[in-house]
């Protein structure tokens, strides 16, 4: 009996993947998250009907007598589990242990990504891996493609799994702790733009904290902004580097210097979202 606990966009996406391989749970379980902009619990919702899946809405199920568990997303603990939970965590453990590693990755600007299914531990995504699959990253990659490239990876490997264990021959191999690294929960102040930084830096940045987290902002005078797009253009030779100005206006796209490189924002709006265009070059944004 196989039980699917899953949350968010990574959630509905692994969810309905694995429904389309042929593998059927014979229970969801979700819970609406706070300021989810992808409407996902609505889309779990969905899918499980569809489906003619029975749908729990628990964030704490007991789940103690299915004899696998998927878990995706899940930001809460579950209470005997039993044996056979397989939690899939958004990074090629154990690297990016923790909160919202795939935002982390791609501000790092790493090369590729990936998930990582493993059995729980107290201590956080310790535990032993049953499995791991990723892909090449061409920055600036959208946050939104990349959780749904890896809830693809994620089905994939579940489907994996799943015939391992009807196969009997599901095991877990321990972790290289001398290989860890660990990403720290974010909050408002995360999304805000650090001018001093290089404008590449700060273009992977926009990308990595947009839909369905955030948004990266900004203050222009006394308005608060969130910049969707933007891109890193060339430099020119400022005998000093005020960061945060705006040096030119780009067919209406500012040019923001930045701590090293340009910044032009292609994309702006308020947080109600409305489209936000500037009209005037002396603006330092904060």
């Amino acid at each position: 009996m196989l039980v699917a606990c899953v949350v968010g966009l990574k959630g509905a996406v692994f969810l309905e993947r694995l429904l389309t391989a042929g593998v059927r749970p014979v229970k969801v379980v979700t819970y609406e998250q706070r300021d989810d902009a992808s409407r996902s619990w609505e889309r779990i919702k969905e899918i499980a009907a569809s489906a003619g899946v029975e749908t729990l809405f628990d964030r704490r199920p007991d789940v103690s007598g299915a004899e696998l568990i998927y878990v995706v997303g899940w930001q809460y603990l579950m209470e005997d589990t039993g044996p056979h939970v397989v939690v899939f965590h958004d990074s090629l453990l154990p690297r990016y242990r923790g909160f919202a590693p795939t935002v982390a990755a791609l501000i790092n600007g790493d090369d590729e990504i990936g998930v990582t299914a493993l059995q729980p531990r107290s201590d956080v995504d310790s535990g032993p891996v049953f499995g791991q699959a990723s892909i090449e990253v061409r920055h600036p990659m959208a946050i939104a493609a990349a959780l749904e490239a890896q809830a693809s990876l994620m089905a994939d490997l579940a489907v994996d799994l799943h015939a391992r264990w009807r196969e009997g021959r599901l095991s877990a191999t321990p972790q290289d702790e001398r290989q860890a690294s660990y990403s720290i929960w974010r909050d408002e102040q995360d999304y805000r733009i650090d001018w001093s930084q290089s404008a590449q830096a700060l273009e992977r940045f926009v990308y990595a904290v947009g839909t369905p987290y955030g948004g990266a902002r900004a203050r222009a005078g006394d308005r608060e902004i969130i910049i969707d797009r933007a891109s890193a253009v060339e430099d020119l030779p400022f005998v000093a580097r005020h960061s945060g100005k705006i040096w030119s206006l780009n067919d209406g796209a500012p040019l923001v210097i930045c701590g090293e490189g340009m910044l032009r924002l292609d994309a702006c709006r308020t947080p109600n979202g409305e489209p936000f265009a500037f009209s005037r070059v002396r603006v330092r944004l904060s």
